[in-house]
């Protein structure tokens, strides 16, 4: 047996907005054109965060490897280092979309790093814009998903279908972590689970998502009952995003 850490951050594309409304009106051009040095610092601050977390493994989701947003800065390469020397990067829309080559979304993202290697794969979702789910082997028979799930509650709805069949059809234990953009609540999540088949290890009350006054549970960690059985969640805002960190330490 081993303990691991995971992490997953939303990184809001490396921008440095953070959840205040004051952030979010005074820095909105940074949607479309972002100065690299603002992207460095942003990173810099992950950084800390890596270092003070120590995870096995860090999986991100809005990250850009390269486009007219980002003045084509790819931002894996300032994450990457001789601790975390493996990792994959992949653009989140489907296979075929338009906007896997529009200048704009061309280097949007979602990627890993990791201390060493791990076996992957890359599937995508049926429905929706955003498709791309990492499928990672973290050996002794767990296998790691993480992915962004759709804006749109409908699409939303479909997803979640298509992750229950994953993960029921998975091999040992299992764990997904996203972004599961379910603004409706975390009833959204209650299919999924499937009558105690799966567990969700966030608290209602533990928010990892802010947007002036709201406060929304987002960002969630979905386990079988034996990974949940010997895994702690901790919840870690990022100063530099309107989404908190995850940080999942498991004995696998």
């Amino acid at each position: 047996m081993a303990v691991y850490t995971i992490l997953l951050s939303n990184l809001g594309y490396a921008r440095g907005i953070g959840g205040t409304l004051a952030e979010h009106i005074r820095y909105a051009h940074r949607h479309i054109y972002c100065p690299p040095d603002i992207q460095k610092e942003t990173l810099r601050q992950l950084g800390h965060l890596v270092e003070a977390e120590d995870p096995d493994i860090c999986c991100f989701v809005e990250i850009d490897q390269g486009s007219f947003s980002s003045a084509r800065f790819n931002q894996l390469s300032a994450l990457l280092n001789e601790k975390y020397s493996f990792f994959d990067i992949e653009n989140k829309y489907a296979p075929g979309s338009r906007l896997r080559s529009f200048f704009i979304t061309a280097g949007k993202s979602n990627a890993f790093i990791s201390k060493r290697e791990f076996p992957y794969d890359k599937i995508y979702f049926n429905q929706g814009t955003k498709r791309l789910i990492y499928r990672i082997n973290l050996g002794n028979d767990v296998t790691l998903f993480f992915a962004h799930f759709s804006l749109n509650r409908a699409v939303r709805a479909l997803q979640m279908i298509e992750v229950q069949k994953l993960m029921r059809e998975a091999p040992g234990e299992v764990i997904f972590l996203g972004d599961f953009n379910v603004l409706r609540g975390l009833s959204e999540v209650e299919p999924l689970l499937d009558g105690g088949h799966f567990i969700l290890m966030n608290k209602k009350d533990s928010p990892t998502f802010r947007f002036h006054n709201r406060h929304l549970v987002l960002d969630l960690c979905i386990c079988s009952p034996g990974i949940a059985a010997q895994a702690a969640l901790k919840v870690v805002p990022q100063v530099f995003s309107d989404h908190a960190a995850l940080v999942l330490r498991v004995e696998i």
